[in-house]
């Protein structure tokens, strides 16, 4: 049967856009990909965080703002530091490793919660068998870190094995992503106080959470769905576009010999949760990034910032334009950098941190001092 050359054209070009479009396979010109390939499945709510909830006292996000108990310094550079005094010390310990950063920027529109401004920071514990994040006060640069937790019982809970790489606080709750299984997120309205102890939840009558005076709980899941893997490292939410809010999560890859891909999901703002049909939530966008050692990225109005780690060297920041090539701001961090949030208030702020021990920071930097091509 002799085709017409109408139809030929149209199977050429259909070839090479479907390798293009494959979700797994970078090695093409093409970077986009088709957002819907890449699909999480919203779990059902934990019942037992209602059932603890009557058992537990609450506290409240403003509460634990205000009983800071440890207090960051500021360098002469204006880098915020953990604090390092005997019997305590934030910036060295090898036990704990700060991640993400999410601020009451992202909270709400105004940009504070209860009254508070102020950053959260994840930790993921060295043997990612615990995770913690620590609210810190703008004010007075006074901190306090929380344990996170997964309630496994209607009146217990335990550690959650996390390695927290990049979080968002999005209303009430607070989204953390888990690397190869999707996005975890906990509930701000239901902090609790708990006694003291060694242990991590229920002992007798009494509960107690590895010294920690508070635990946040973890209240749902979104299941990476899709039949191909994709590493949740970093997450972070983007309030510049009007009418609709959304969230980039991407990969960290030590090289390109593998895909290295970021996508975007949007936020129902009135649910404070993903947009989905029936109870899967698929990408608005994807993208074939291709940078190594990509810690952090953040969206805002049409631009991406990435952050990027080179082992012992200062990091960089990349401003990116979809379409269009990346400018990389060499040397922009010190040495490993991490997770990245954006504050629209004060000009435009991207807020970052490091993670090696001796120099960690909370770093606010201005938006307008990251060159894109």
């Amino acid at each position: 049967m002799r085709l017409s050359s109408t139809f030929l054209a149209a199977a050429a070009l259909l070839v090479p856009s479907a390798l293009a479009l494959n979700p797994n396979n970078c090695n093409t010109q093409e970077k986009a990909r088709t957002g819907a390939d890449f699909a999480l499945v919203e779990q059902a709510d934990n019942p037992n965080v209602a059932s603890l909830a009557k058992k537990l006292k609450r506290a409240t996000v403003a509460d634990v703002f205000n009983d800071g108990n440890h207090k960051m310094t500021t360098d002469s550079a204006g880098r915020k530091l953990w604090e390092k005094k005997t019997g305590f010390n934030d910036l060295d310990t090898d036990k704990w490793v700060p991640q993400g950063i999410s601020s009451t920027a992202d909270a709400h529109e105004d940009g504070k919660y209860e009254g508070k401004d102020g950053w959260i920071v994840s930790w993921h514990r060295k043997d990612d068998k615990g995770a913690r994040v620590t609210f810190v006060d703008r004010a007075n640069d006074k901190y306090r870190h929380v344990l996170l937790v997964y309630p496994h019982a209607a009146d217990n809970f335990r550690e959650v094995p996390l390695h927290a790489g990049g979080i968002m606080w999005y209303g009430d709750k607070l989204w953390v992503v888990d690397t190869n299984n999707g996005i975890r997120v906990f509930d701000l309205a239901n902090i609790w106080k708990v006694g003291s102890g060694d242990a991590v939840g229920k002992s007798g009558d009494k509960y107690s959470a590895a010294g920690y005076e508070y635990v946040i709980p973890q209240i749902r899941w979104y299941k990476w769905s899709s039949s191909f893997p994709f590493r949740f490292s970093y997450m972070a939410l983007d309030r510049t576009v009007a009418n609709q809010h959304s969230i980039l999560v991407g990969e960290y890859q030590p090289n390109t010999t593998v895909p290295v891909r970021m996508t975007k999901y949007a936020l129902d703002e009135a649910t404070g949760r993903l947009k989905m049909s029936g109870k899967t939530a698929k990408a608005t966008w994807a993208y074939c990034v291709g940078i190594e050692r990509m810690q952090g990225a953040v969206s805002a109005n049409g631009k991406i910032y990435i952050s990027r780690s080179n082992g012992k060297n200062n990091g960089d920041m990349f401003g990116w334009v979809p379409g269009k090539a990346a400018h990389k701001n060499a040397g922009f961090y010190p040495q490993s950098p991490e997770d990245l949030s954006y504050d629209k208030r004060r000009g435009g702020r991207v807020y970052g941190l490091t993670e090696v021990a001796g120099k960690r920071y909370i770093i606010d930097s201005d938006a307008d001092k990251v060159k894109f091509s």
